[in-house]
């Protein structure tokens, strides 16, 4: 029997109608019964979002937190004083320092309201199956520090500043009739990378979809702007057009200009992720 997977974005940059929108990200997933909320964006906006759709996030099957940075793991403090049972998967690396050179170096960690809630937290170590068919799936590549340096994003290790490997950092893989559909919240190490990483992972099946920011978002002379040159964006283009990926929801650090240049090159492909958007897969 097929089993859709349903989404609901409880929170992202921009929003549909009145519902509030913040720098974050926030996704509600259900599937083959499950109901699994990864991330939690920056503030409880999520939450008040999730009260206005009539959506309760207590007694989730699981919640997930895709890396170790504010604008995806702050909303978890009011999860926690909503559900005093929640455990979050996290990798284990989740509540180290991180921080972004991105306008001067600054650190842009976990909040300590949600970090220094150490025992809400299932440290992942590996590659876990939490619910039946869903999967998260931890970094494997070689090397990532190389694009951790480039983008400007760094950690603290050992007392000392060191590029970003983003060890930190999984994908959410469901595994369906269709095919896999990969979630990864900001796509730090590259979609290619991360691609191969779930496929290899899950048996090597083909990639149905991919849902999650691809880091493309800059600032240049005070407005918005694409950090992809237009030969790194026909490559992602390329990668996603080689794999056979059917559809394509983006948004947050992917940022409008990044999503437009991707939109011109796949079409119908590519959607809008927008706090409020409900979607089948």
């Amino acid at each position: 029997m097929r089993q859709e997977i349903r989404i609901t974005v409880l929170v992202e940059n921009t929003s549909i109608g009145a519902l509030a929108c913040e720098h974050g990200l926030s996704l509600f997933i259900e599937y083959a019964g499950g109901r699994v909320l990864l991330d939690a964006g920056s503030t409880d906006a999520l939450c008040k979002n999730a009260d206005a759709m009539g959506i309760s996030l207590a007694g989730l099957d699981a919640y997930v937190l895709s890396h170790g940075h504010y604008d995806h793991s702050g909303g978890f403090a009011e999860i926690f004083l909503r559900d005093p049972a929640a455990k979050v998967y996290a990798r284990k690396e989740a509540l180290d320092v991180y921080l972004s050179a991105a306008g001067g170096m600054h650190e842009i960690s976990v909040p300590q309201s949600v970090a220094s809630q150490r025992d809400k937290f299932i440290p992942v170590d590996g590659i876990r199956e939490i619910l039946p068919g869903i999967v998260l799936v931890p970094h494997s590549t070689k090397g990532l520090g190389r694009i951790g340096e480039k983008c400007g994003l760094y950690k603290r290790q050992n007392h000392q500043i060191v590029p970003d490997d983003f060890a930190h950092e999984q994908s959410l893989v469901i595994n369906t009739a269709n095919g896999l559909v990969i979630f990864n919240s900001c796509s730090h190490a590259g979609a290619e990378n991360i691609i191969r990483e779930a496929r290899d992972a899950c048996g090597q099946k083909r990639v149905y979809a991919y849902v999650g920011g691809l880091h493309m978002k800059g600032k240049k002379d005070g407005r918005e702007s694409c950090i992809f040159s237009d030969r790194e964006v026909d490559a992602l283009c390329g990668v996603f057009l080689w794999e056979g990926i059917e559809q394509i929801y983006t948004g947050h650090c992917t940022g409008a200009p990044g999503f437009e240049k991707l939109h011109h090159r796949l079409g119908n492909r590519v959607h809008r992720l927008s706090t409020g958007l409900q979607f089948e897969l």
